[in-house]
């Protein structure tokens, strides 16, 4: 983002604004390659549950939730934007795809009412760089909260680097370990396929609840 992008972010209700402006920089239009890899591709694709509840926090238009749900694995889009899920909303129309397959809520990530049985799989990508870094520790928690034994965390980690504004501000592999050791196996921190501007400053993460 741009540094008046940044300072619309900083209003109150700022997220909501961009969406009302049409200003989303960080929304691609498609998933990301390094996630169609991990559930398509790697090897690791074996222990990406095929059932239950997914969740895609900050879920944006709603381009990974539609990827990620299907007949047998309900997805879930959650973003603090009415005008974002809105969109969401729109867009499922469109395509014809049911309520069973994605559903869009407008909500806060570390305060929404969860679905029985949590969450098996949850994608986290540019919202963990999106909130301030104080509340990273509070990240670690809720997801560890929404996560049962055994589901798992897929973690794209952009942007890496040094950087002190924001956001996105910057994330580290560190940064992950710290808020995530307690509560998660780490299965796999590799370097992964990336859209053509953000290449070298990813890496794909994932994690399995203890």
């Amino acid at each position: 983002m741009n540094s008046d992008t940044q300072e619309i972010v900083k209003q109150k209700d700022g997220w909501n604004e961009l969406w009302r402006r049409d200003i989303h920089p960080w929304d691609k239009g498609v998933p990301s390659p390094a996630l169609i890899e991990v559930i398509e591709q790697k090897p690791i694709s074996s222990q990406i549950p095929q059932s239950g509840n997914v969740l895609v926090p900050g879920c944006g238009r709603g381009v990974d939730v539609f990827y990620l749900g299907n007949a047998n694995r309900k997805a879930y889009g959650l973003d603090i934007s009415p005008i974002a899920v809105q969109q969401c909303k729109d867009i499922r129309t469109e395509k014809g795809i049911s309520e069973s397959v994605a559903e869009f809520i407008v909500g806060d990530f570390f305060k929404f009412d969860t679905p029985a049985g949590g969450f098996q799989l949850v994608y986290d990508y540019t919202f963990f760089c999106a909130i301030p870094p104080t509340l990273r520790a509070d990240w670690g928690r809720r997801m560890s909260e929404i996560i049962p034994k055994d589901g798992i965390l897929i973690t794209l980690m952009y942007p890496i680097g040094t950087h002190t504004d924001g956001p996105p501000f910057a994330v580290s592999v560190d940064h992950y370990h710290s808020f995530l050791d307690a509560h998660f196996d780490c299965l796999l921190v590799d370097d992964c396929s990336s859209f053509e501007a953000r290449q070298g400053k990813e890496k794909i993460g994932i994690w399995r609840r203890k």
